[in-house]
């Protein structure tokens, strides 16, 4: 039997969507998700993540167009709560393991963490 996946899992792989700071529509979220997921279900999450202000939207034509606001910092603050109980570190952990890295961004990233270790910003 398939377990369904939880709602916050498809709000976050909505989220995912919109790297970029791109605009997308319902209808450009839906493939990416896998067909698990129907078109009347994301447009229900996207339009209670637009509720939350978890994203933004604007009516073009029949759709609307959705897009995130994450160069606010409410936004990863809400990200953070939402999906890891509001814990830095495990946000942290997390985009760090579910990312590929080169030796170079995983030599900044250590770099960054010394800096913060010593009090500099």
């Amino acid at each position: 039997m398939l377990s369904k996946r939880q709602f916050g899992d498809l709000e976050l792989a909505i989220l995912k969507q919109f790297e970029g700071q791109k605009r997308l529509t319902v209808k450009d979220v839906l493939p990416s998700l896998g067909s698990d997921d129907k078109y009347t279900t994301v447009m229900t999450v996207m339009h209670r993540m637009w509720k939350k202000k978890l994203l933004q939207r604007e009516k073009n034509g029949l759709q609307y167009e959705y897009w995130t606001t994450s160069s606010s910092p409410t936004f990863l603050e809400k990200v953070k709560e939402k999906f890891f109980s509001g814990q830095s570190f495990s946000l942290s952990a997390f985009l760090i393991e579910s990312g590929e890295f080169s030796n170079e961004e995983l030599s900044e990233l250590e770099s960054l963490i010394k800096k913060k270790k010593k009090g500099v910003k």
